[in-house]
């Protein structure tokens, strides 16, 4: 994924755990940029940021911003080696057919020590590939969704994030009324998280 909403944010950042981080599918550097200025958020000295990307032109830019350990070419649902006591992966899943998806997600906690966090959107969002500043990535297209249900019965806590999503009826409602202050109900997720455009799922490990 190449980059991701800003409010995911103050939804992520909190729960990042540990001296170590692997930014899954890691596309421009985001997370590695915000981990590094914004640790202090999750209470933690500031920890060692490795990330890989399926993206060629993505790992060379993630190279060159200096805010990773160490970045390479990797293409889920393919094991890793290392362990990592947080494990990040936002907005990864959905790009994996849905076998690989639950793969992937299996695969993942096995690497993480203390803790592993998964965004993703709240609803079936299929599209192709996307064009980006470094040319066209097929690896953008959205394949699958995994329900929170899933996730929930593996043990995770679920978050909503962003309000928006559109297969819910009070979301329906709000919208369609274009209510002024819509911006306001962006805390509604947290709380209900079936709002969410997008939903965070964690959970401790090891």
């Amino acid at each position: 994924m190449s980059s991701s909403p800003t409010f995911l944010d103050p939804v992520i950042l909190p729960l990042i755990k540990g001296e170590s981080v692997l930014d899954v599918a890691c596309g421009v550097g985001r997370w590695g940029n915000l981990i590094h200025t914004n640790h202090w958020e999750a209470g933690i000295p500031c920890p060692a940021v490795d990330g890989f990307d399926s993206f060629p032109p993505n790992v060379r830019t993630c190279a060159q911003r200096g805010c990773y350990r160490r970045v390479w070419e990797h293409r889920l649902p393919a094991s890793l080696e290392g362990t990592w006591d947080t494990v990040l992966a936002c907005e990864i899943i959905e790009h994996l057919p849905e076998e690989e998806a639950y793969r992937t997600v299996e695969m993942l906690e096995s690497v993480a020590t203390k803790r592993i966090i998964i965004s993703t959107p709240n609803f079936l969002y299929l599209r192709g590939g996307a064009d980006t500043d470094d040319g066209h990535n097929p690896d953008e297209a959205h394949l699958s969704h995994i329900p929170r249900s899933w996730f929930k019965k593996r043990g995770y806590e679920i978050t909503g994030a962003g309000f928006g999503n559109p297969t819910n009826p009070f979301v329906k409602a709000i919208k369609g009324c274009r209510m002024r202050g819509q911006r306001m109900l962006g805390g509604l997720p947290y709380v209900f998280p079936s709002l969410g455009f997008l939903y965070v799922a964690h959970k401790d490990v090891g």
